[in-house]
């Protein structure tokens, strides 16, 4: 759903339709700040909910149809001569702003629920694990296909890019509905926890915010994303003018390769760090995972070279081999932090935590395409003169440098911070046993 505007947005409208980087990365701010505070609301209201259809699924529902009602919409700005205005006068701008945060809404109203509704489908520290990566395994082969959106939306059958987005996000549109009503319709829900007493949105939020694992676990979840997405702004155009030479289809095979690549990597990064999380901890592989992430981003200052492209695909793999097993730590310890915080509070909030965890990844991609447009002002790229004339090496090494530092600086940051996570093995499987010894409790209204 949102990864359609992730993987195009930038580079259609800045590359195709030639608005500004910087307005560009302000104009994709806004619908991922939309998205990120508009999670914990969406949180708790689920969480609260009760219907004859369950707490998560009828927000599910309404998701998923209004985000394949607006896919395609995004690549229809009106008012395209004033494309070179400022801002409030900019009507693509506008547009894409107003387009990408009402996506924002009905993407939220879909994945927050659905994340909580995986929370809740086992109790026990390694199934968990086990569970989640199934959802991972399924929704890897969408990355897979988000990597060659580019490259489809530029195939000779369309016009121009814009009308190729347009046709490939209204065939999105399809799978989104056929494969998002799947756990709408397929999934039951623990009636039980229905029963539970409301709690109010900004208390639901103190509790969440003083429970210290999950601040360790949002922090380094959002210094990753950060440091991951506003570099990879860069990526796309780095690639495309620099290792391309400008040749756009050779980009766009170069991208979808590199991404099934790395689609196949991660099913093995699932396995290995869900390995070491068998054997050690979910804290040491999560450690590993991004270890073995900022060793990949090393490698990538010898690999992005026009020299040896191919050297970019072995950076992947390493790269990779740590990212989808971290993201299945982070899941499978927001799970256990659901337990940790029902032994305080006495109650089930899975909700919360999904929408906190999803406010943490959508305020990081929010700042990222603001801080990834202004890294690629800064680098001194400008597309019509790398169009016409090309990249100098000066301004590549600039926008490699800016690209890897800020990589390398944000997983060192978080590897650090995931050295304090409290919540081992032993902890979580005694909090099970002191919870399955209490039974459920009632709780009151707050």
């Amino acid at each position: 759903m949102f990864n359609t505007l992730v993987v195009l947005g930038m580079v259609i409208y800045v590359d195709y339709f030639e608005l500004s980087p910087w307005l560009a990365g302000i104009a994709l701010f806004v619908p991922r700040f939309v998205d990120a505070i508009t999670d914990p609301w969406i949180g708790n209201l689920s969480d609260n909910a009760k219907t004859r259809w369950g707490r998560r699924r009828p927000f599910m529902f309404f998701g998923v149809i209004g985000s394949a009602l607006l896919l395609p919409l995004l690549w229809t700005p009106p008012g395209l001569e004033t494309i070179g205005e400022v801002w409030h006068a900019n009507i693509p701008f506008l547009y894409l702003a107003a387009m990408g945060s009402l996506l924002a809404v009905t993407y939220t109203f879909f994945v927050v629920p659905y994340t909580a509704l995986g929370y809740e489908l086992t109790p026990h520290y390694d199934e968990r694990t086990r569970v989640l990566a199934w959802r991972m395994y399924i929704g890897l082969i969408g990355s897979a296909a988000g990597g060659w959106l580019y490259r489809l939306a530029n195939l000779d059958w369309f016009p121009n890019e814009a009308v190729g987005a347009f046709a490939v996000s209204a065939s999105l549109a399809v799978v989104v509905i056929a494969a998002g009503l799947m756990p709408v319709f397929g999934c039951r829900e623990n009636v039980a926890v229905v029963k539970q007493a409301p709690i109010r949105l900004f208390a639901a939020l103190r509790y969440t915010f003083t429970n210290r694992a999950f601040l360790i676990l949002f922090f380094s979840y959002t210094i990753v994303i950060l440091a991951l997405f506003s570099a990879n702004g860069i990526l796309p155009f780095l690639l495309i003018y620099h290792v391309f030479d400008g040749d756009r289809v050779a980009f766009g095979n170069f991208q979808g390769l590199w991404t099934t690549l790395g689609v196949t990597v991660s099913y093995l990064s699932i396995f290995l760090i869900a390995w070491i999380s068998r054997r050690t901890s979910k804290r040491r592989a999560m450690m590993i995972g991004l270890g073995l992430a900022m060793g990949g981003a090393i490698f990538n200052w010898f690999a992005i070279d026009p020299r040896w492209p191919w050297m970019m695909f072995a950076a992947a793999i390493v790269s990779f081999l740590g990212f989808q097993g971290c993201w299945l730590m982070v899941d499978s310890m927001v799970a256990d932090v659901c337990d940790d915080d029902d032994l305080r509070s006495g109650r089930r909030r899975e909700g919360m935590f999904s929408a906190v965890k999803g406010f943490a990844l959508k305020l990081a991609q929010a700042l990222t395409a603001i801080i990834g447009g202004g890294l690629l002002t800064l680098s001194g790229f400008d597309a019509a003169t790398a169009r016409a004339d090309g990249l100098t090496m000066e301004v590549a090494m600039t926008m490699k440098n800016l690209m890897i530092g800020v990589q390398v600086v944000g997983l060192a940051g978080a590897i650090a911070l995931m050295w304090w996570y409290p919540i081992s093995r032993e902890r979580a499987e005694e909090t099970r046993r002191e919870l399955e010894k209490r039974g459920p409790i009632e709780a009151t209204e707050q």
